[in-house]
């Protein structure tokens, strides 16, 4: 495959793949149990949104098996690369392992039943690991988890993903006002945001997404040069209807505003973090 098919082309950051289960079943215990979504039909999904590269996010109920996740990614020529979820355990030449097949980061999950047990100390220690390898943090929780650990980690100089924009709720007023305090964190050129999950912020509603606008506009301009995008396909566990993957995509070029800042958003940016 040429470097310029390699290196060219739109991305989507966020998405996740479930089987097929004849060859990747789910464990016994498996914190959710979603429809199939294999790599061969995100792989069409893309096709048809003119999307040549992706990221995919090891899905919860897989836990620490990546075999999944690796596989797939083996049969993309480079196009697609990985995000792992780590219990802190891994040896060294299993985080070798993980790079060479794609991984180039981890995701700490503060949601929920996804949370319990966790450690900040020990997160901050395992952020520092994998930061040492080039690999980035993905944080993903709501506005009054996240906003605390940006703060404690100041000094962190691993890059730091935030993911769903923080999942705020802008009909809350302390959601709207956490948002302004969320861009203020952007100063640090470790701090990146995914502009993903507009139908989430929305909580499933019918509101048009356009409500939204101004409070995502304002996260892309606190960090244009470091803000990418993702669909979250196939939507697991999701209020209210699947979205539109081609309207979540036409969401975040009305957001961009013109090509440049789309391409920046699109192209240039997560080619950077992810390459």
């Amino acid at each position: 495959m040429d470097s310029l098919h390699v290196n060219g082309g739109r991305w989507d950051c966020h998405t996740h793949i479930y089987g097929p289960w004849e060859d990747f079943p789910l464990p016994e215990g498996a914190v959710y149990r979603p429809a199939a979504a294999p790599m061969a039909a995100l792989l069409e999904t893309h096709r048809k949104l003119g999307i040549s590269h992706g990221v995919l996010v090891q899905a919860a109920c897989y836990g620490t098996d990546h075999s999944a996740l690796l596989d797939a990614i083996a049969g993309t020529g480079g196009r697609y690369k990985g995000v792992a979820l780590l219990n802190g355990s891994e040896s060294d030449s299993q985080l070798e392992a993980l790079h060479a097949g794609g991984v180039r980061g981890i995701r700490f999950n503060f949601m929920g039943h996804l949370a319990e047990g966790q450690n900040i100390s020990e997160l901050k220690a395992l952020a520092e690991r994998v930061g040492s390898i080039g690999w980035h943090v993905l944080l993903h929780g709501k506005l009054g988890q996240i906003l605390p650990i940006l703060d404690s980690w100041r000094s962190l100089r691993t890059t730091l993903v935030i993911d769903h924009m923080s999942r705020p709720d802008p009909a809350l007023e302390m959601d709207r006002d956490g948002l302004v305090a969320l861009r203020r964190y952007f100063d640090n050129e470790c701090r990146w945001i995914k502009l993903s999950g507009i139908d989430r912020m929305m909580s499933g509603s019918n509101e048009p997404w356009s409500r939204a606008l101004p409070h995502v506009r304002g996260l892309l301009a606190a960090a244009p040069e470091r803000a990418i995008w993702g669909s979250d396909w196939p939507h697991p566990n999701i209020q209210g209807d699947v979205p539109d993957d081609s309207k979540l995509l036409a969401f975040v070029e009305e957001v961009c505003g013109d090509p440049e800042a789309a391409d920046a958003v699109l192209v240039h940016n997560p080619r950077r973090l992810y390459l």
